[in-house]
């Protein structure tokens, strides 16, 4: 029998876990299946600070069943708590959010997020933010974990961060921020926003700017405003079409009464249907090595920016094994599982270019694994099985700092 080639091995593994929907089986809260950011919004209660916190979770996170009438839903509850710098619980919130599809490939979208947002009046300081997320029919627990800071507004000029709004909330609600800040080129103009108070009885100079990775602007914008007293909501509309696939900063700045506020806020440009967990082209790329032939490598490997999103795109459109819809399966499976090895099984080194990452990338989650971490006269040490494949592979911590090494890949067992 002629046997595959790597690249062709892993690409046919890959297909054939896209079919049976093989996902992780960790069911730990560090597994996090979904996005948050937080941020300072302008409160307009005495003495108060205002926070909000705005989560996304990918529909092929969510696990659907049949409504009584036509179509799906997922449901979910997530619970927000804020921790102030002395360890005091500043403001906790249960709520319960139902996600609703008529279309059953929808359920499994990476692309598709339910999003929610929820704000907080607290007193002013720095927080510890924790969002834990619960399927409701799974009862599987996915937490997040980051920091947020909030002052009070300074009557004379005050700004909130700088935030991206996003059209698809599930409540319709306005001003809602959006948590994934990656864009295609080919996308309409987005919207970032910023909150603004003063109560002065002259104009403000206020400044919007984008720029590259050279630090160049590719556009400025200025206008004069008057302040109203009470908070205003300004937006600019950034154009996406035909920017270059890289990482982009938008600026804000206002400027009046002897004072100056600057906020800013980074965002990507990527390529038309990529997974929005791809944040760095350039890493992309490098990341296909495990699935790419060495002249693929090379090639992908170009120095101009331009030609190395074309590249990519005709890349991945030669492996879609679906190319009569906008999905790309594949690739979609592929980059999940490379940003599931970045959470799971970074050490020193991120998780996808680790032995277990590797592995995992190219054939899957595992049938079964032996764990082994405290026997004695051994070094830690798991086999994973792939029944499927007449495989094993075993794997050893030698250092003992969890950076398991392939030991050797055996056929059979």
């Amino acid at each position: 029998m002629r046997k595959l080639c790597t690249a062709c091995l892993v690409a046919l593994t890959l297909l054939v876990s896209i079919a049976a929907a093989q996902r992780p089986r960790d069911d730990t809260p560090e597994s996090r299946g979904f996005r948050c950011r937080s941020g300072q919004r302008l409160s307009s209660k005495a003495d108060s600070a205002l926070i909000f916190v705005a989560l996304s979770v990918p529909y092929d996170n969510l696990t659907f069943v049949r409504g009584q009438q036509d179509g799906f839903a997922a449901r979910i509850e997530a619970a927000f708590t804020l921790i102030d710098n002395e360890g005091k619980l500043a403001a906790e919130r249960s709520v319960d959010i139902e996600v609703l599809t008529k279309e059953f490939k929808e359920t499994n979208s990476r692309m598709l997020n339910a999003v929610r947002t929820e704000e907080f009046y607290v007193k002013p300081g720095d927080f510890k933010v924790s969002v834990v997320i619960t399927d409701r029919e799974t009862k599987r627990k996915s937490r997040w974990s980051g920091e947020a800071s909030a002052a009070l507004m300074d009557s004379l000029l005050s700004v909130s961060d700088l935030y991206w709004l996003d059209r698809d909330s599930l409540l319709n609600e306005p001003n809602t921020p959006r948590v994934i800040e990656n864009f295609s080129n080919r996308e309409e103009p987005a919207l970032v926003a910023i909150d603004l108070v003063s109560v002065a009885k002259d104009t403000l100079l206020i400044s919007w700017t984008v720029s590259g990775e050279d630090k160049k602007p590719v556009v400025t914008q200025s206008e004069k405003i008057f302040p109203t007293g009470t908070v205003q909501h300004l937006e600019y509309s950034v154009v996406m079409k035909n920017l270059p696939v890289q990482e982009y900063k938008v600026t804000f700045e206002a400027i009046g009464f002897g004072r100056r506020e600057a906020r800013d806020v980074t965002f990507m440009v990527n390529i038309p249907g990529v997974p929005a967990s791809i944040s760095d082209l350039g890493q992309a790329i490098r990341q296909v090595k495990y699935i790419a032939t060495a002249e693929e490598n090379r090639r992908l490997r170009g120095p101009a920016v331009t030609a190395r999103a074309q590249l990519f795109r005709e890349f991945w459109k030669k492996r879609d094994p679906s190319p009569e819809t906008q999905r790309n399966e594949l690739m979609e499976e592929y980059y999940f599982r490379v940003q599931y090895s970045d959470e799971k099984y970074s050490t020193h080194r991120p998780g996808w270019e680790t032995d277990r990452g590797r592995i995992y990338i190219m054939y899957g989650e595992p049938t079964d694994i032996e764990r082994h971490p405290f026997e004695s006269g051994s070094r830690p040490y798991e086999i994973w099985y792939y029944h499927n494949l007449n495989r094993r592979f075993v794997f050893v911590d030698y250092t003992g700092f969890g950076d398991y090494t392939l030991a050797g890949p055996q056929w059979g067992y």
